[in-house]
């Protein structure tokens, strides 16, 4: 059961993912532009979030929610660890094109040092820690290919994975998106995992 305080502080977070999806930009949308889109004050937004970067974080945090894509990620952790993974990097890599105008704007915060790039490192270390947790997995069941580590082959998957390889290559470049993903995820894969077992 949802609540009117849970219900102002979604729509204010929506607003928010849609204005700053809109704009490009972390700069470019106020906190007074969110209240007005979201019919609410100012102060309202600060009840709610403590600051803009808080906001612009729980903004992602609450996209990933009401997207079904946090129930997807949840998902992959039932399958056997190496279709888990798969599961997992064919999931991330088909949201990509969902959360890329936001996610882009996120990361130019972070280049610039606005307070969405706080945001941007939220949201990427935490997909650093679901790409780890797979490839933990996959270690325990013994298929972690020869010369990688844990730590080693998570930062590989996450960097692999990056949301710049679509931009460069789907966006850019005119690839088809599904081939793009195929290509990424079955390489992954065979640089990762090691042939043996089931």
């Amino acid at each position: 059961m949802t609540t009117a305080g849970t219900d102002t502080r979604s729509r204010i977070l929506e607003v928010a993912w849609g204005l700053v999806g809109e704009r490009g930009t972390t700069r470019a949308v106020r906190i007074a532009d969110i209240a007005a889109g979201a019919g609410v004050s100012r102060q309202l937004v600060y009840f709610h979030f403590e600051n803009r970067a808080g906001l612009l974080a729980a903004m992602a945090r609450h996209h990933d929610a009401a997207s079904g894509f946090k129930e997807r990620i949840a998902a992959c952790g039932a399958l056997p660890p190496v279709e888990g993974l798969e599961a997992l990097l064919r999931a991330w890599l088909g949201y990509v094109p969902e959360i890329l105008p936001v996610a882009r704007a996120l990361e130019a915060a972070e280049i610039t040092g606005e307070e969405g790039g706080a945001a941007w490192r939220d949201r990427m270390g935490s997909l650093r820690d679901v790409f780890r947790a797979a490839v933990e997995r996959v270690e325990r069941d013994g298929r972690l290919a020869d010369g990688w580590t844990i730590e080693t082959a998570a930062d590989w998957v996450w960097a692999r994975g990056h949301l710049e390889g679509w931009q460069h290559l789907v966006v850019e470049r005119g690839w088809v998106s599904e081939d793009y993903e195929e290509r990424t995820v079955r390489s992954i894969l065979e640089e990762v995992v090691s042939s043996g077992g089931a």
